[in-house]
């Protein structure tokens, strides 16, 4: 098993709820105002309340610590660009008239395309050096993510 194993099965658990937003935006249109309202709440719940701490655990404990094995100091800075990226469209989102369907479908389809390739930056350019990092190096990465985004990276 690799070491960045636990982190990976996590990206894995945020993707499938990633799956949402893109079936939100194909649904969006069909939808009533109220039932239009109701999924972008679900939406932003899930973007505000889990997605936006872990991308904040990735900027506080992440993105230095593979700066640091990379041997570049700036290397994460087009990772934390994304972060901004995305953050921009949640509160987009969360501004947009629910009678706006042009919009919302934009930013629903923008965030699920948008989170998804930030995904697949962090799983084929980071998490390889992790995994070739001694496995106190990791496996400390590992603890203070979860600390910080309030779950547990834990080795099983």
């Amino acid at each position: 098993m690799r070491p960045t194993e636990p982190f990976r099965r996590e990206h894995v658990e945020l993707l499938s709820h990633l799956e949402h937003l893109g079936e939100a935006a194909r649904k969006v249109a069909r939808l009533t105002i109220e039932e239009r309202e109701a999924v972008v709440a679900r939406v932003l719940g899930f973007l505000r309340g889990t997605l936006v701490p872990h991308a904040k655990a990735e900027e506080e404990v992440l993105y230095p610590e593979w700066a640091k094995l990379v041997g570049f100091g700036d290397a994460a800075v087009p990772m934390v660009h994304d972060h901004v990226a995305i953050v921009a469209r949640i509160d987009r989102l969360a501004e947009t008239d629910p009678e706006d369907i042009d919009t919302l479908q934009e930013l629903l389809y923008g965030l699920y395309a948008l989170i998804g390739v930030h995904f697949r930056k962090e799983e084929d350019l980071q998490l390889p050096a992790f995994d070739a990092a001694p496995p106190d190096v990791t496996e400390a990465v590992l603890e203070r993510m979860a600390a910080l985004a309030g779950h547990a990276h834990t080795h099983t």
